[in-house]
C-alpha cells in the first residue's frame, strides 16, 4: 500500500517509515500538516498516518483541508490519526476532524498491521485498537520495549537510539529556556515534542513528567515548572546513561581489515641431502 505519514518526531518518523517498508509498503515521509497537503497534491496514497499535534499546520486542520478537497464519488485516502496524548478527548477531537480511526505513542504495530491488513483486503471496517492488546512494559526495561515496537529488528532499534541521542537532548534544552524564561507557550510545544520522544523509546517515567510540564505549559501555570523541570532533568540523564548502555552492547564489533590479517606461516625449507 501506498502509505503517507505526517509527524514532526523524527524518531516516531523513522521508527514507522522502516517497519512500513520492512512490511513492503511504499512509505513518503513528511514534517507537517502543510507537507502532507502538499505531497497529496503531488501522489496518490491510500493511507495517511496523521500526527495530532505539529508545528505549521497540525494534523487536525490538514485532515479538515484534506475533506473539503475531497471531490463526491472520488476515493479519498483513509486518515489514521496518531498522538502523544493517551487521552479520550485526543481521540474524539482526531475523529470529529474527520479522521477514520486513532492511535496513540507509541504505536502497537501489530494492530496497526492488522488494520493494515483488513483495508488491504477491502474490508468495510476494522478492529479498533484495543489498550488491553498488549501488557504493559515493565518500567526500566527499555530493551523489551524497543524489542516490541520494532519486531526484534536490531538495525531498525539501533538506528531509533541514535535518533533519539541526537535530537532529545536539544529538545530537553528547549524546555528548559522555556522554563527560565517562563514562556508558557513555548514550554507547552516544547515538552510535547520532547514527551512523544520518550514514549517512544519507552521511558514512559520521564515521559510522564514532560507531560507535566506540557500541562503547565498550556494552563499558563508554571508556578512548580522550574522543580519539575529538575526532575525531568535527572531522569533525562539515568535514561541516557542506560540507552548508551545499551547502545554499547548491542553494536557490532569491527570488522578486521584484511590488511591486518596474519599470513599463515611457511615452514622453512629443509635442505636436500645429498646421496
Amino acid at each position: 500500500m501506498r502509505i503517507l505519514i505526517a509527524d514532526d518526531d523524527a524518531g516516531s518518523r523513522e521508527l514507522l517509515t522502516e517497519l512500513l517498508r520492512h512490511s513492503g509498503h511504499s512509505v513518503t515521509a513528511v514534517f507537517d500538516g502543510r507537507e502532507a497537503l502538499d505531497a497529496l497534491a503531488k501522489d496518490r496514497f491510500e493511507i495517511v498516518l496523521m500526527d495530532e499535534e505539529m508545528p505549521g499546520m497540525s494534523g487536525l486542520e490538514a485532515t479538515r483541508a484534506i475533506l473539503q478537497a475531497a471531490v463526491a464519488g472520488e476515493k479519498r485516502p483513509i486518515i489514521i490519526g496518531i498522538s502523544g496524548n493517551n487521552t479520550q478527548e485526543d481521540e474524539q477531537r482526531c475523529l470529529a476532524a474527520g479522521m477514520d480511526a486513532f492511535f496513540s505513542k507509541p504505536i502497537r504495530m501489530a494492530e496497526l498491521f492488522s488494520v493494515l491488513a483488513a483495508l488491504a483486503r477491502r474490508q468495510p471496517s476494522f478492529p479498533e485498537p484495543a489498550d488491553s492488546a498488549a501488557p504493559e512494559r515493565t518500567p526500566g526495561d527499555l530493551a523489551a520495549h524497543l524489542d516490541r515496537v520494532t519486531g526484534g529488528n536490531q538495525r531498525i532499534a539501533q538506528s531509533l537510539l541514535k535518533t533519539f541521542l541526537a535530537d532529545a537532548p536539544e529538545k530537553l534544552s528547549a524546555i528548559g529556556r522555556a522554563v527560565s524564561q517562563r514562556d508558557a507557550a513555548s514550554l507547552g510545544t516544547a515538552a510535547h515534542a520532547l514527551k512523544g520522544s520518550l514514549a517512544l523509546v519507552g521511558a514512559q517515567k520521564a515521559a510522564g513528567t514532560a507531560r507535566n510540564l506540557q500541562a503547565m505549559g498550556r494552563l499558563n501555570s508554571l508556578g512548580g515548572a522550574a522543580a519539575e523541570f529538575q526532575v525531568l532533568e535527572d531522569e533525562f540523564k539515568e535514561l541516557l546513561r542506560e540507552l548508551l548502555a545499551m547502545q554499547a552492547k548491542t553494536k557490532p564489533a569491527p570488522k578486521q581489515s584484511s590488511k591486518s590479517k596474519s599470513k599463515p606461516r611457511r615452514s622453512p625449507a629443509r635442505p636436500s641431502r645429498k646421496r
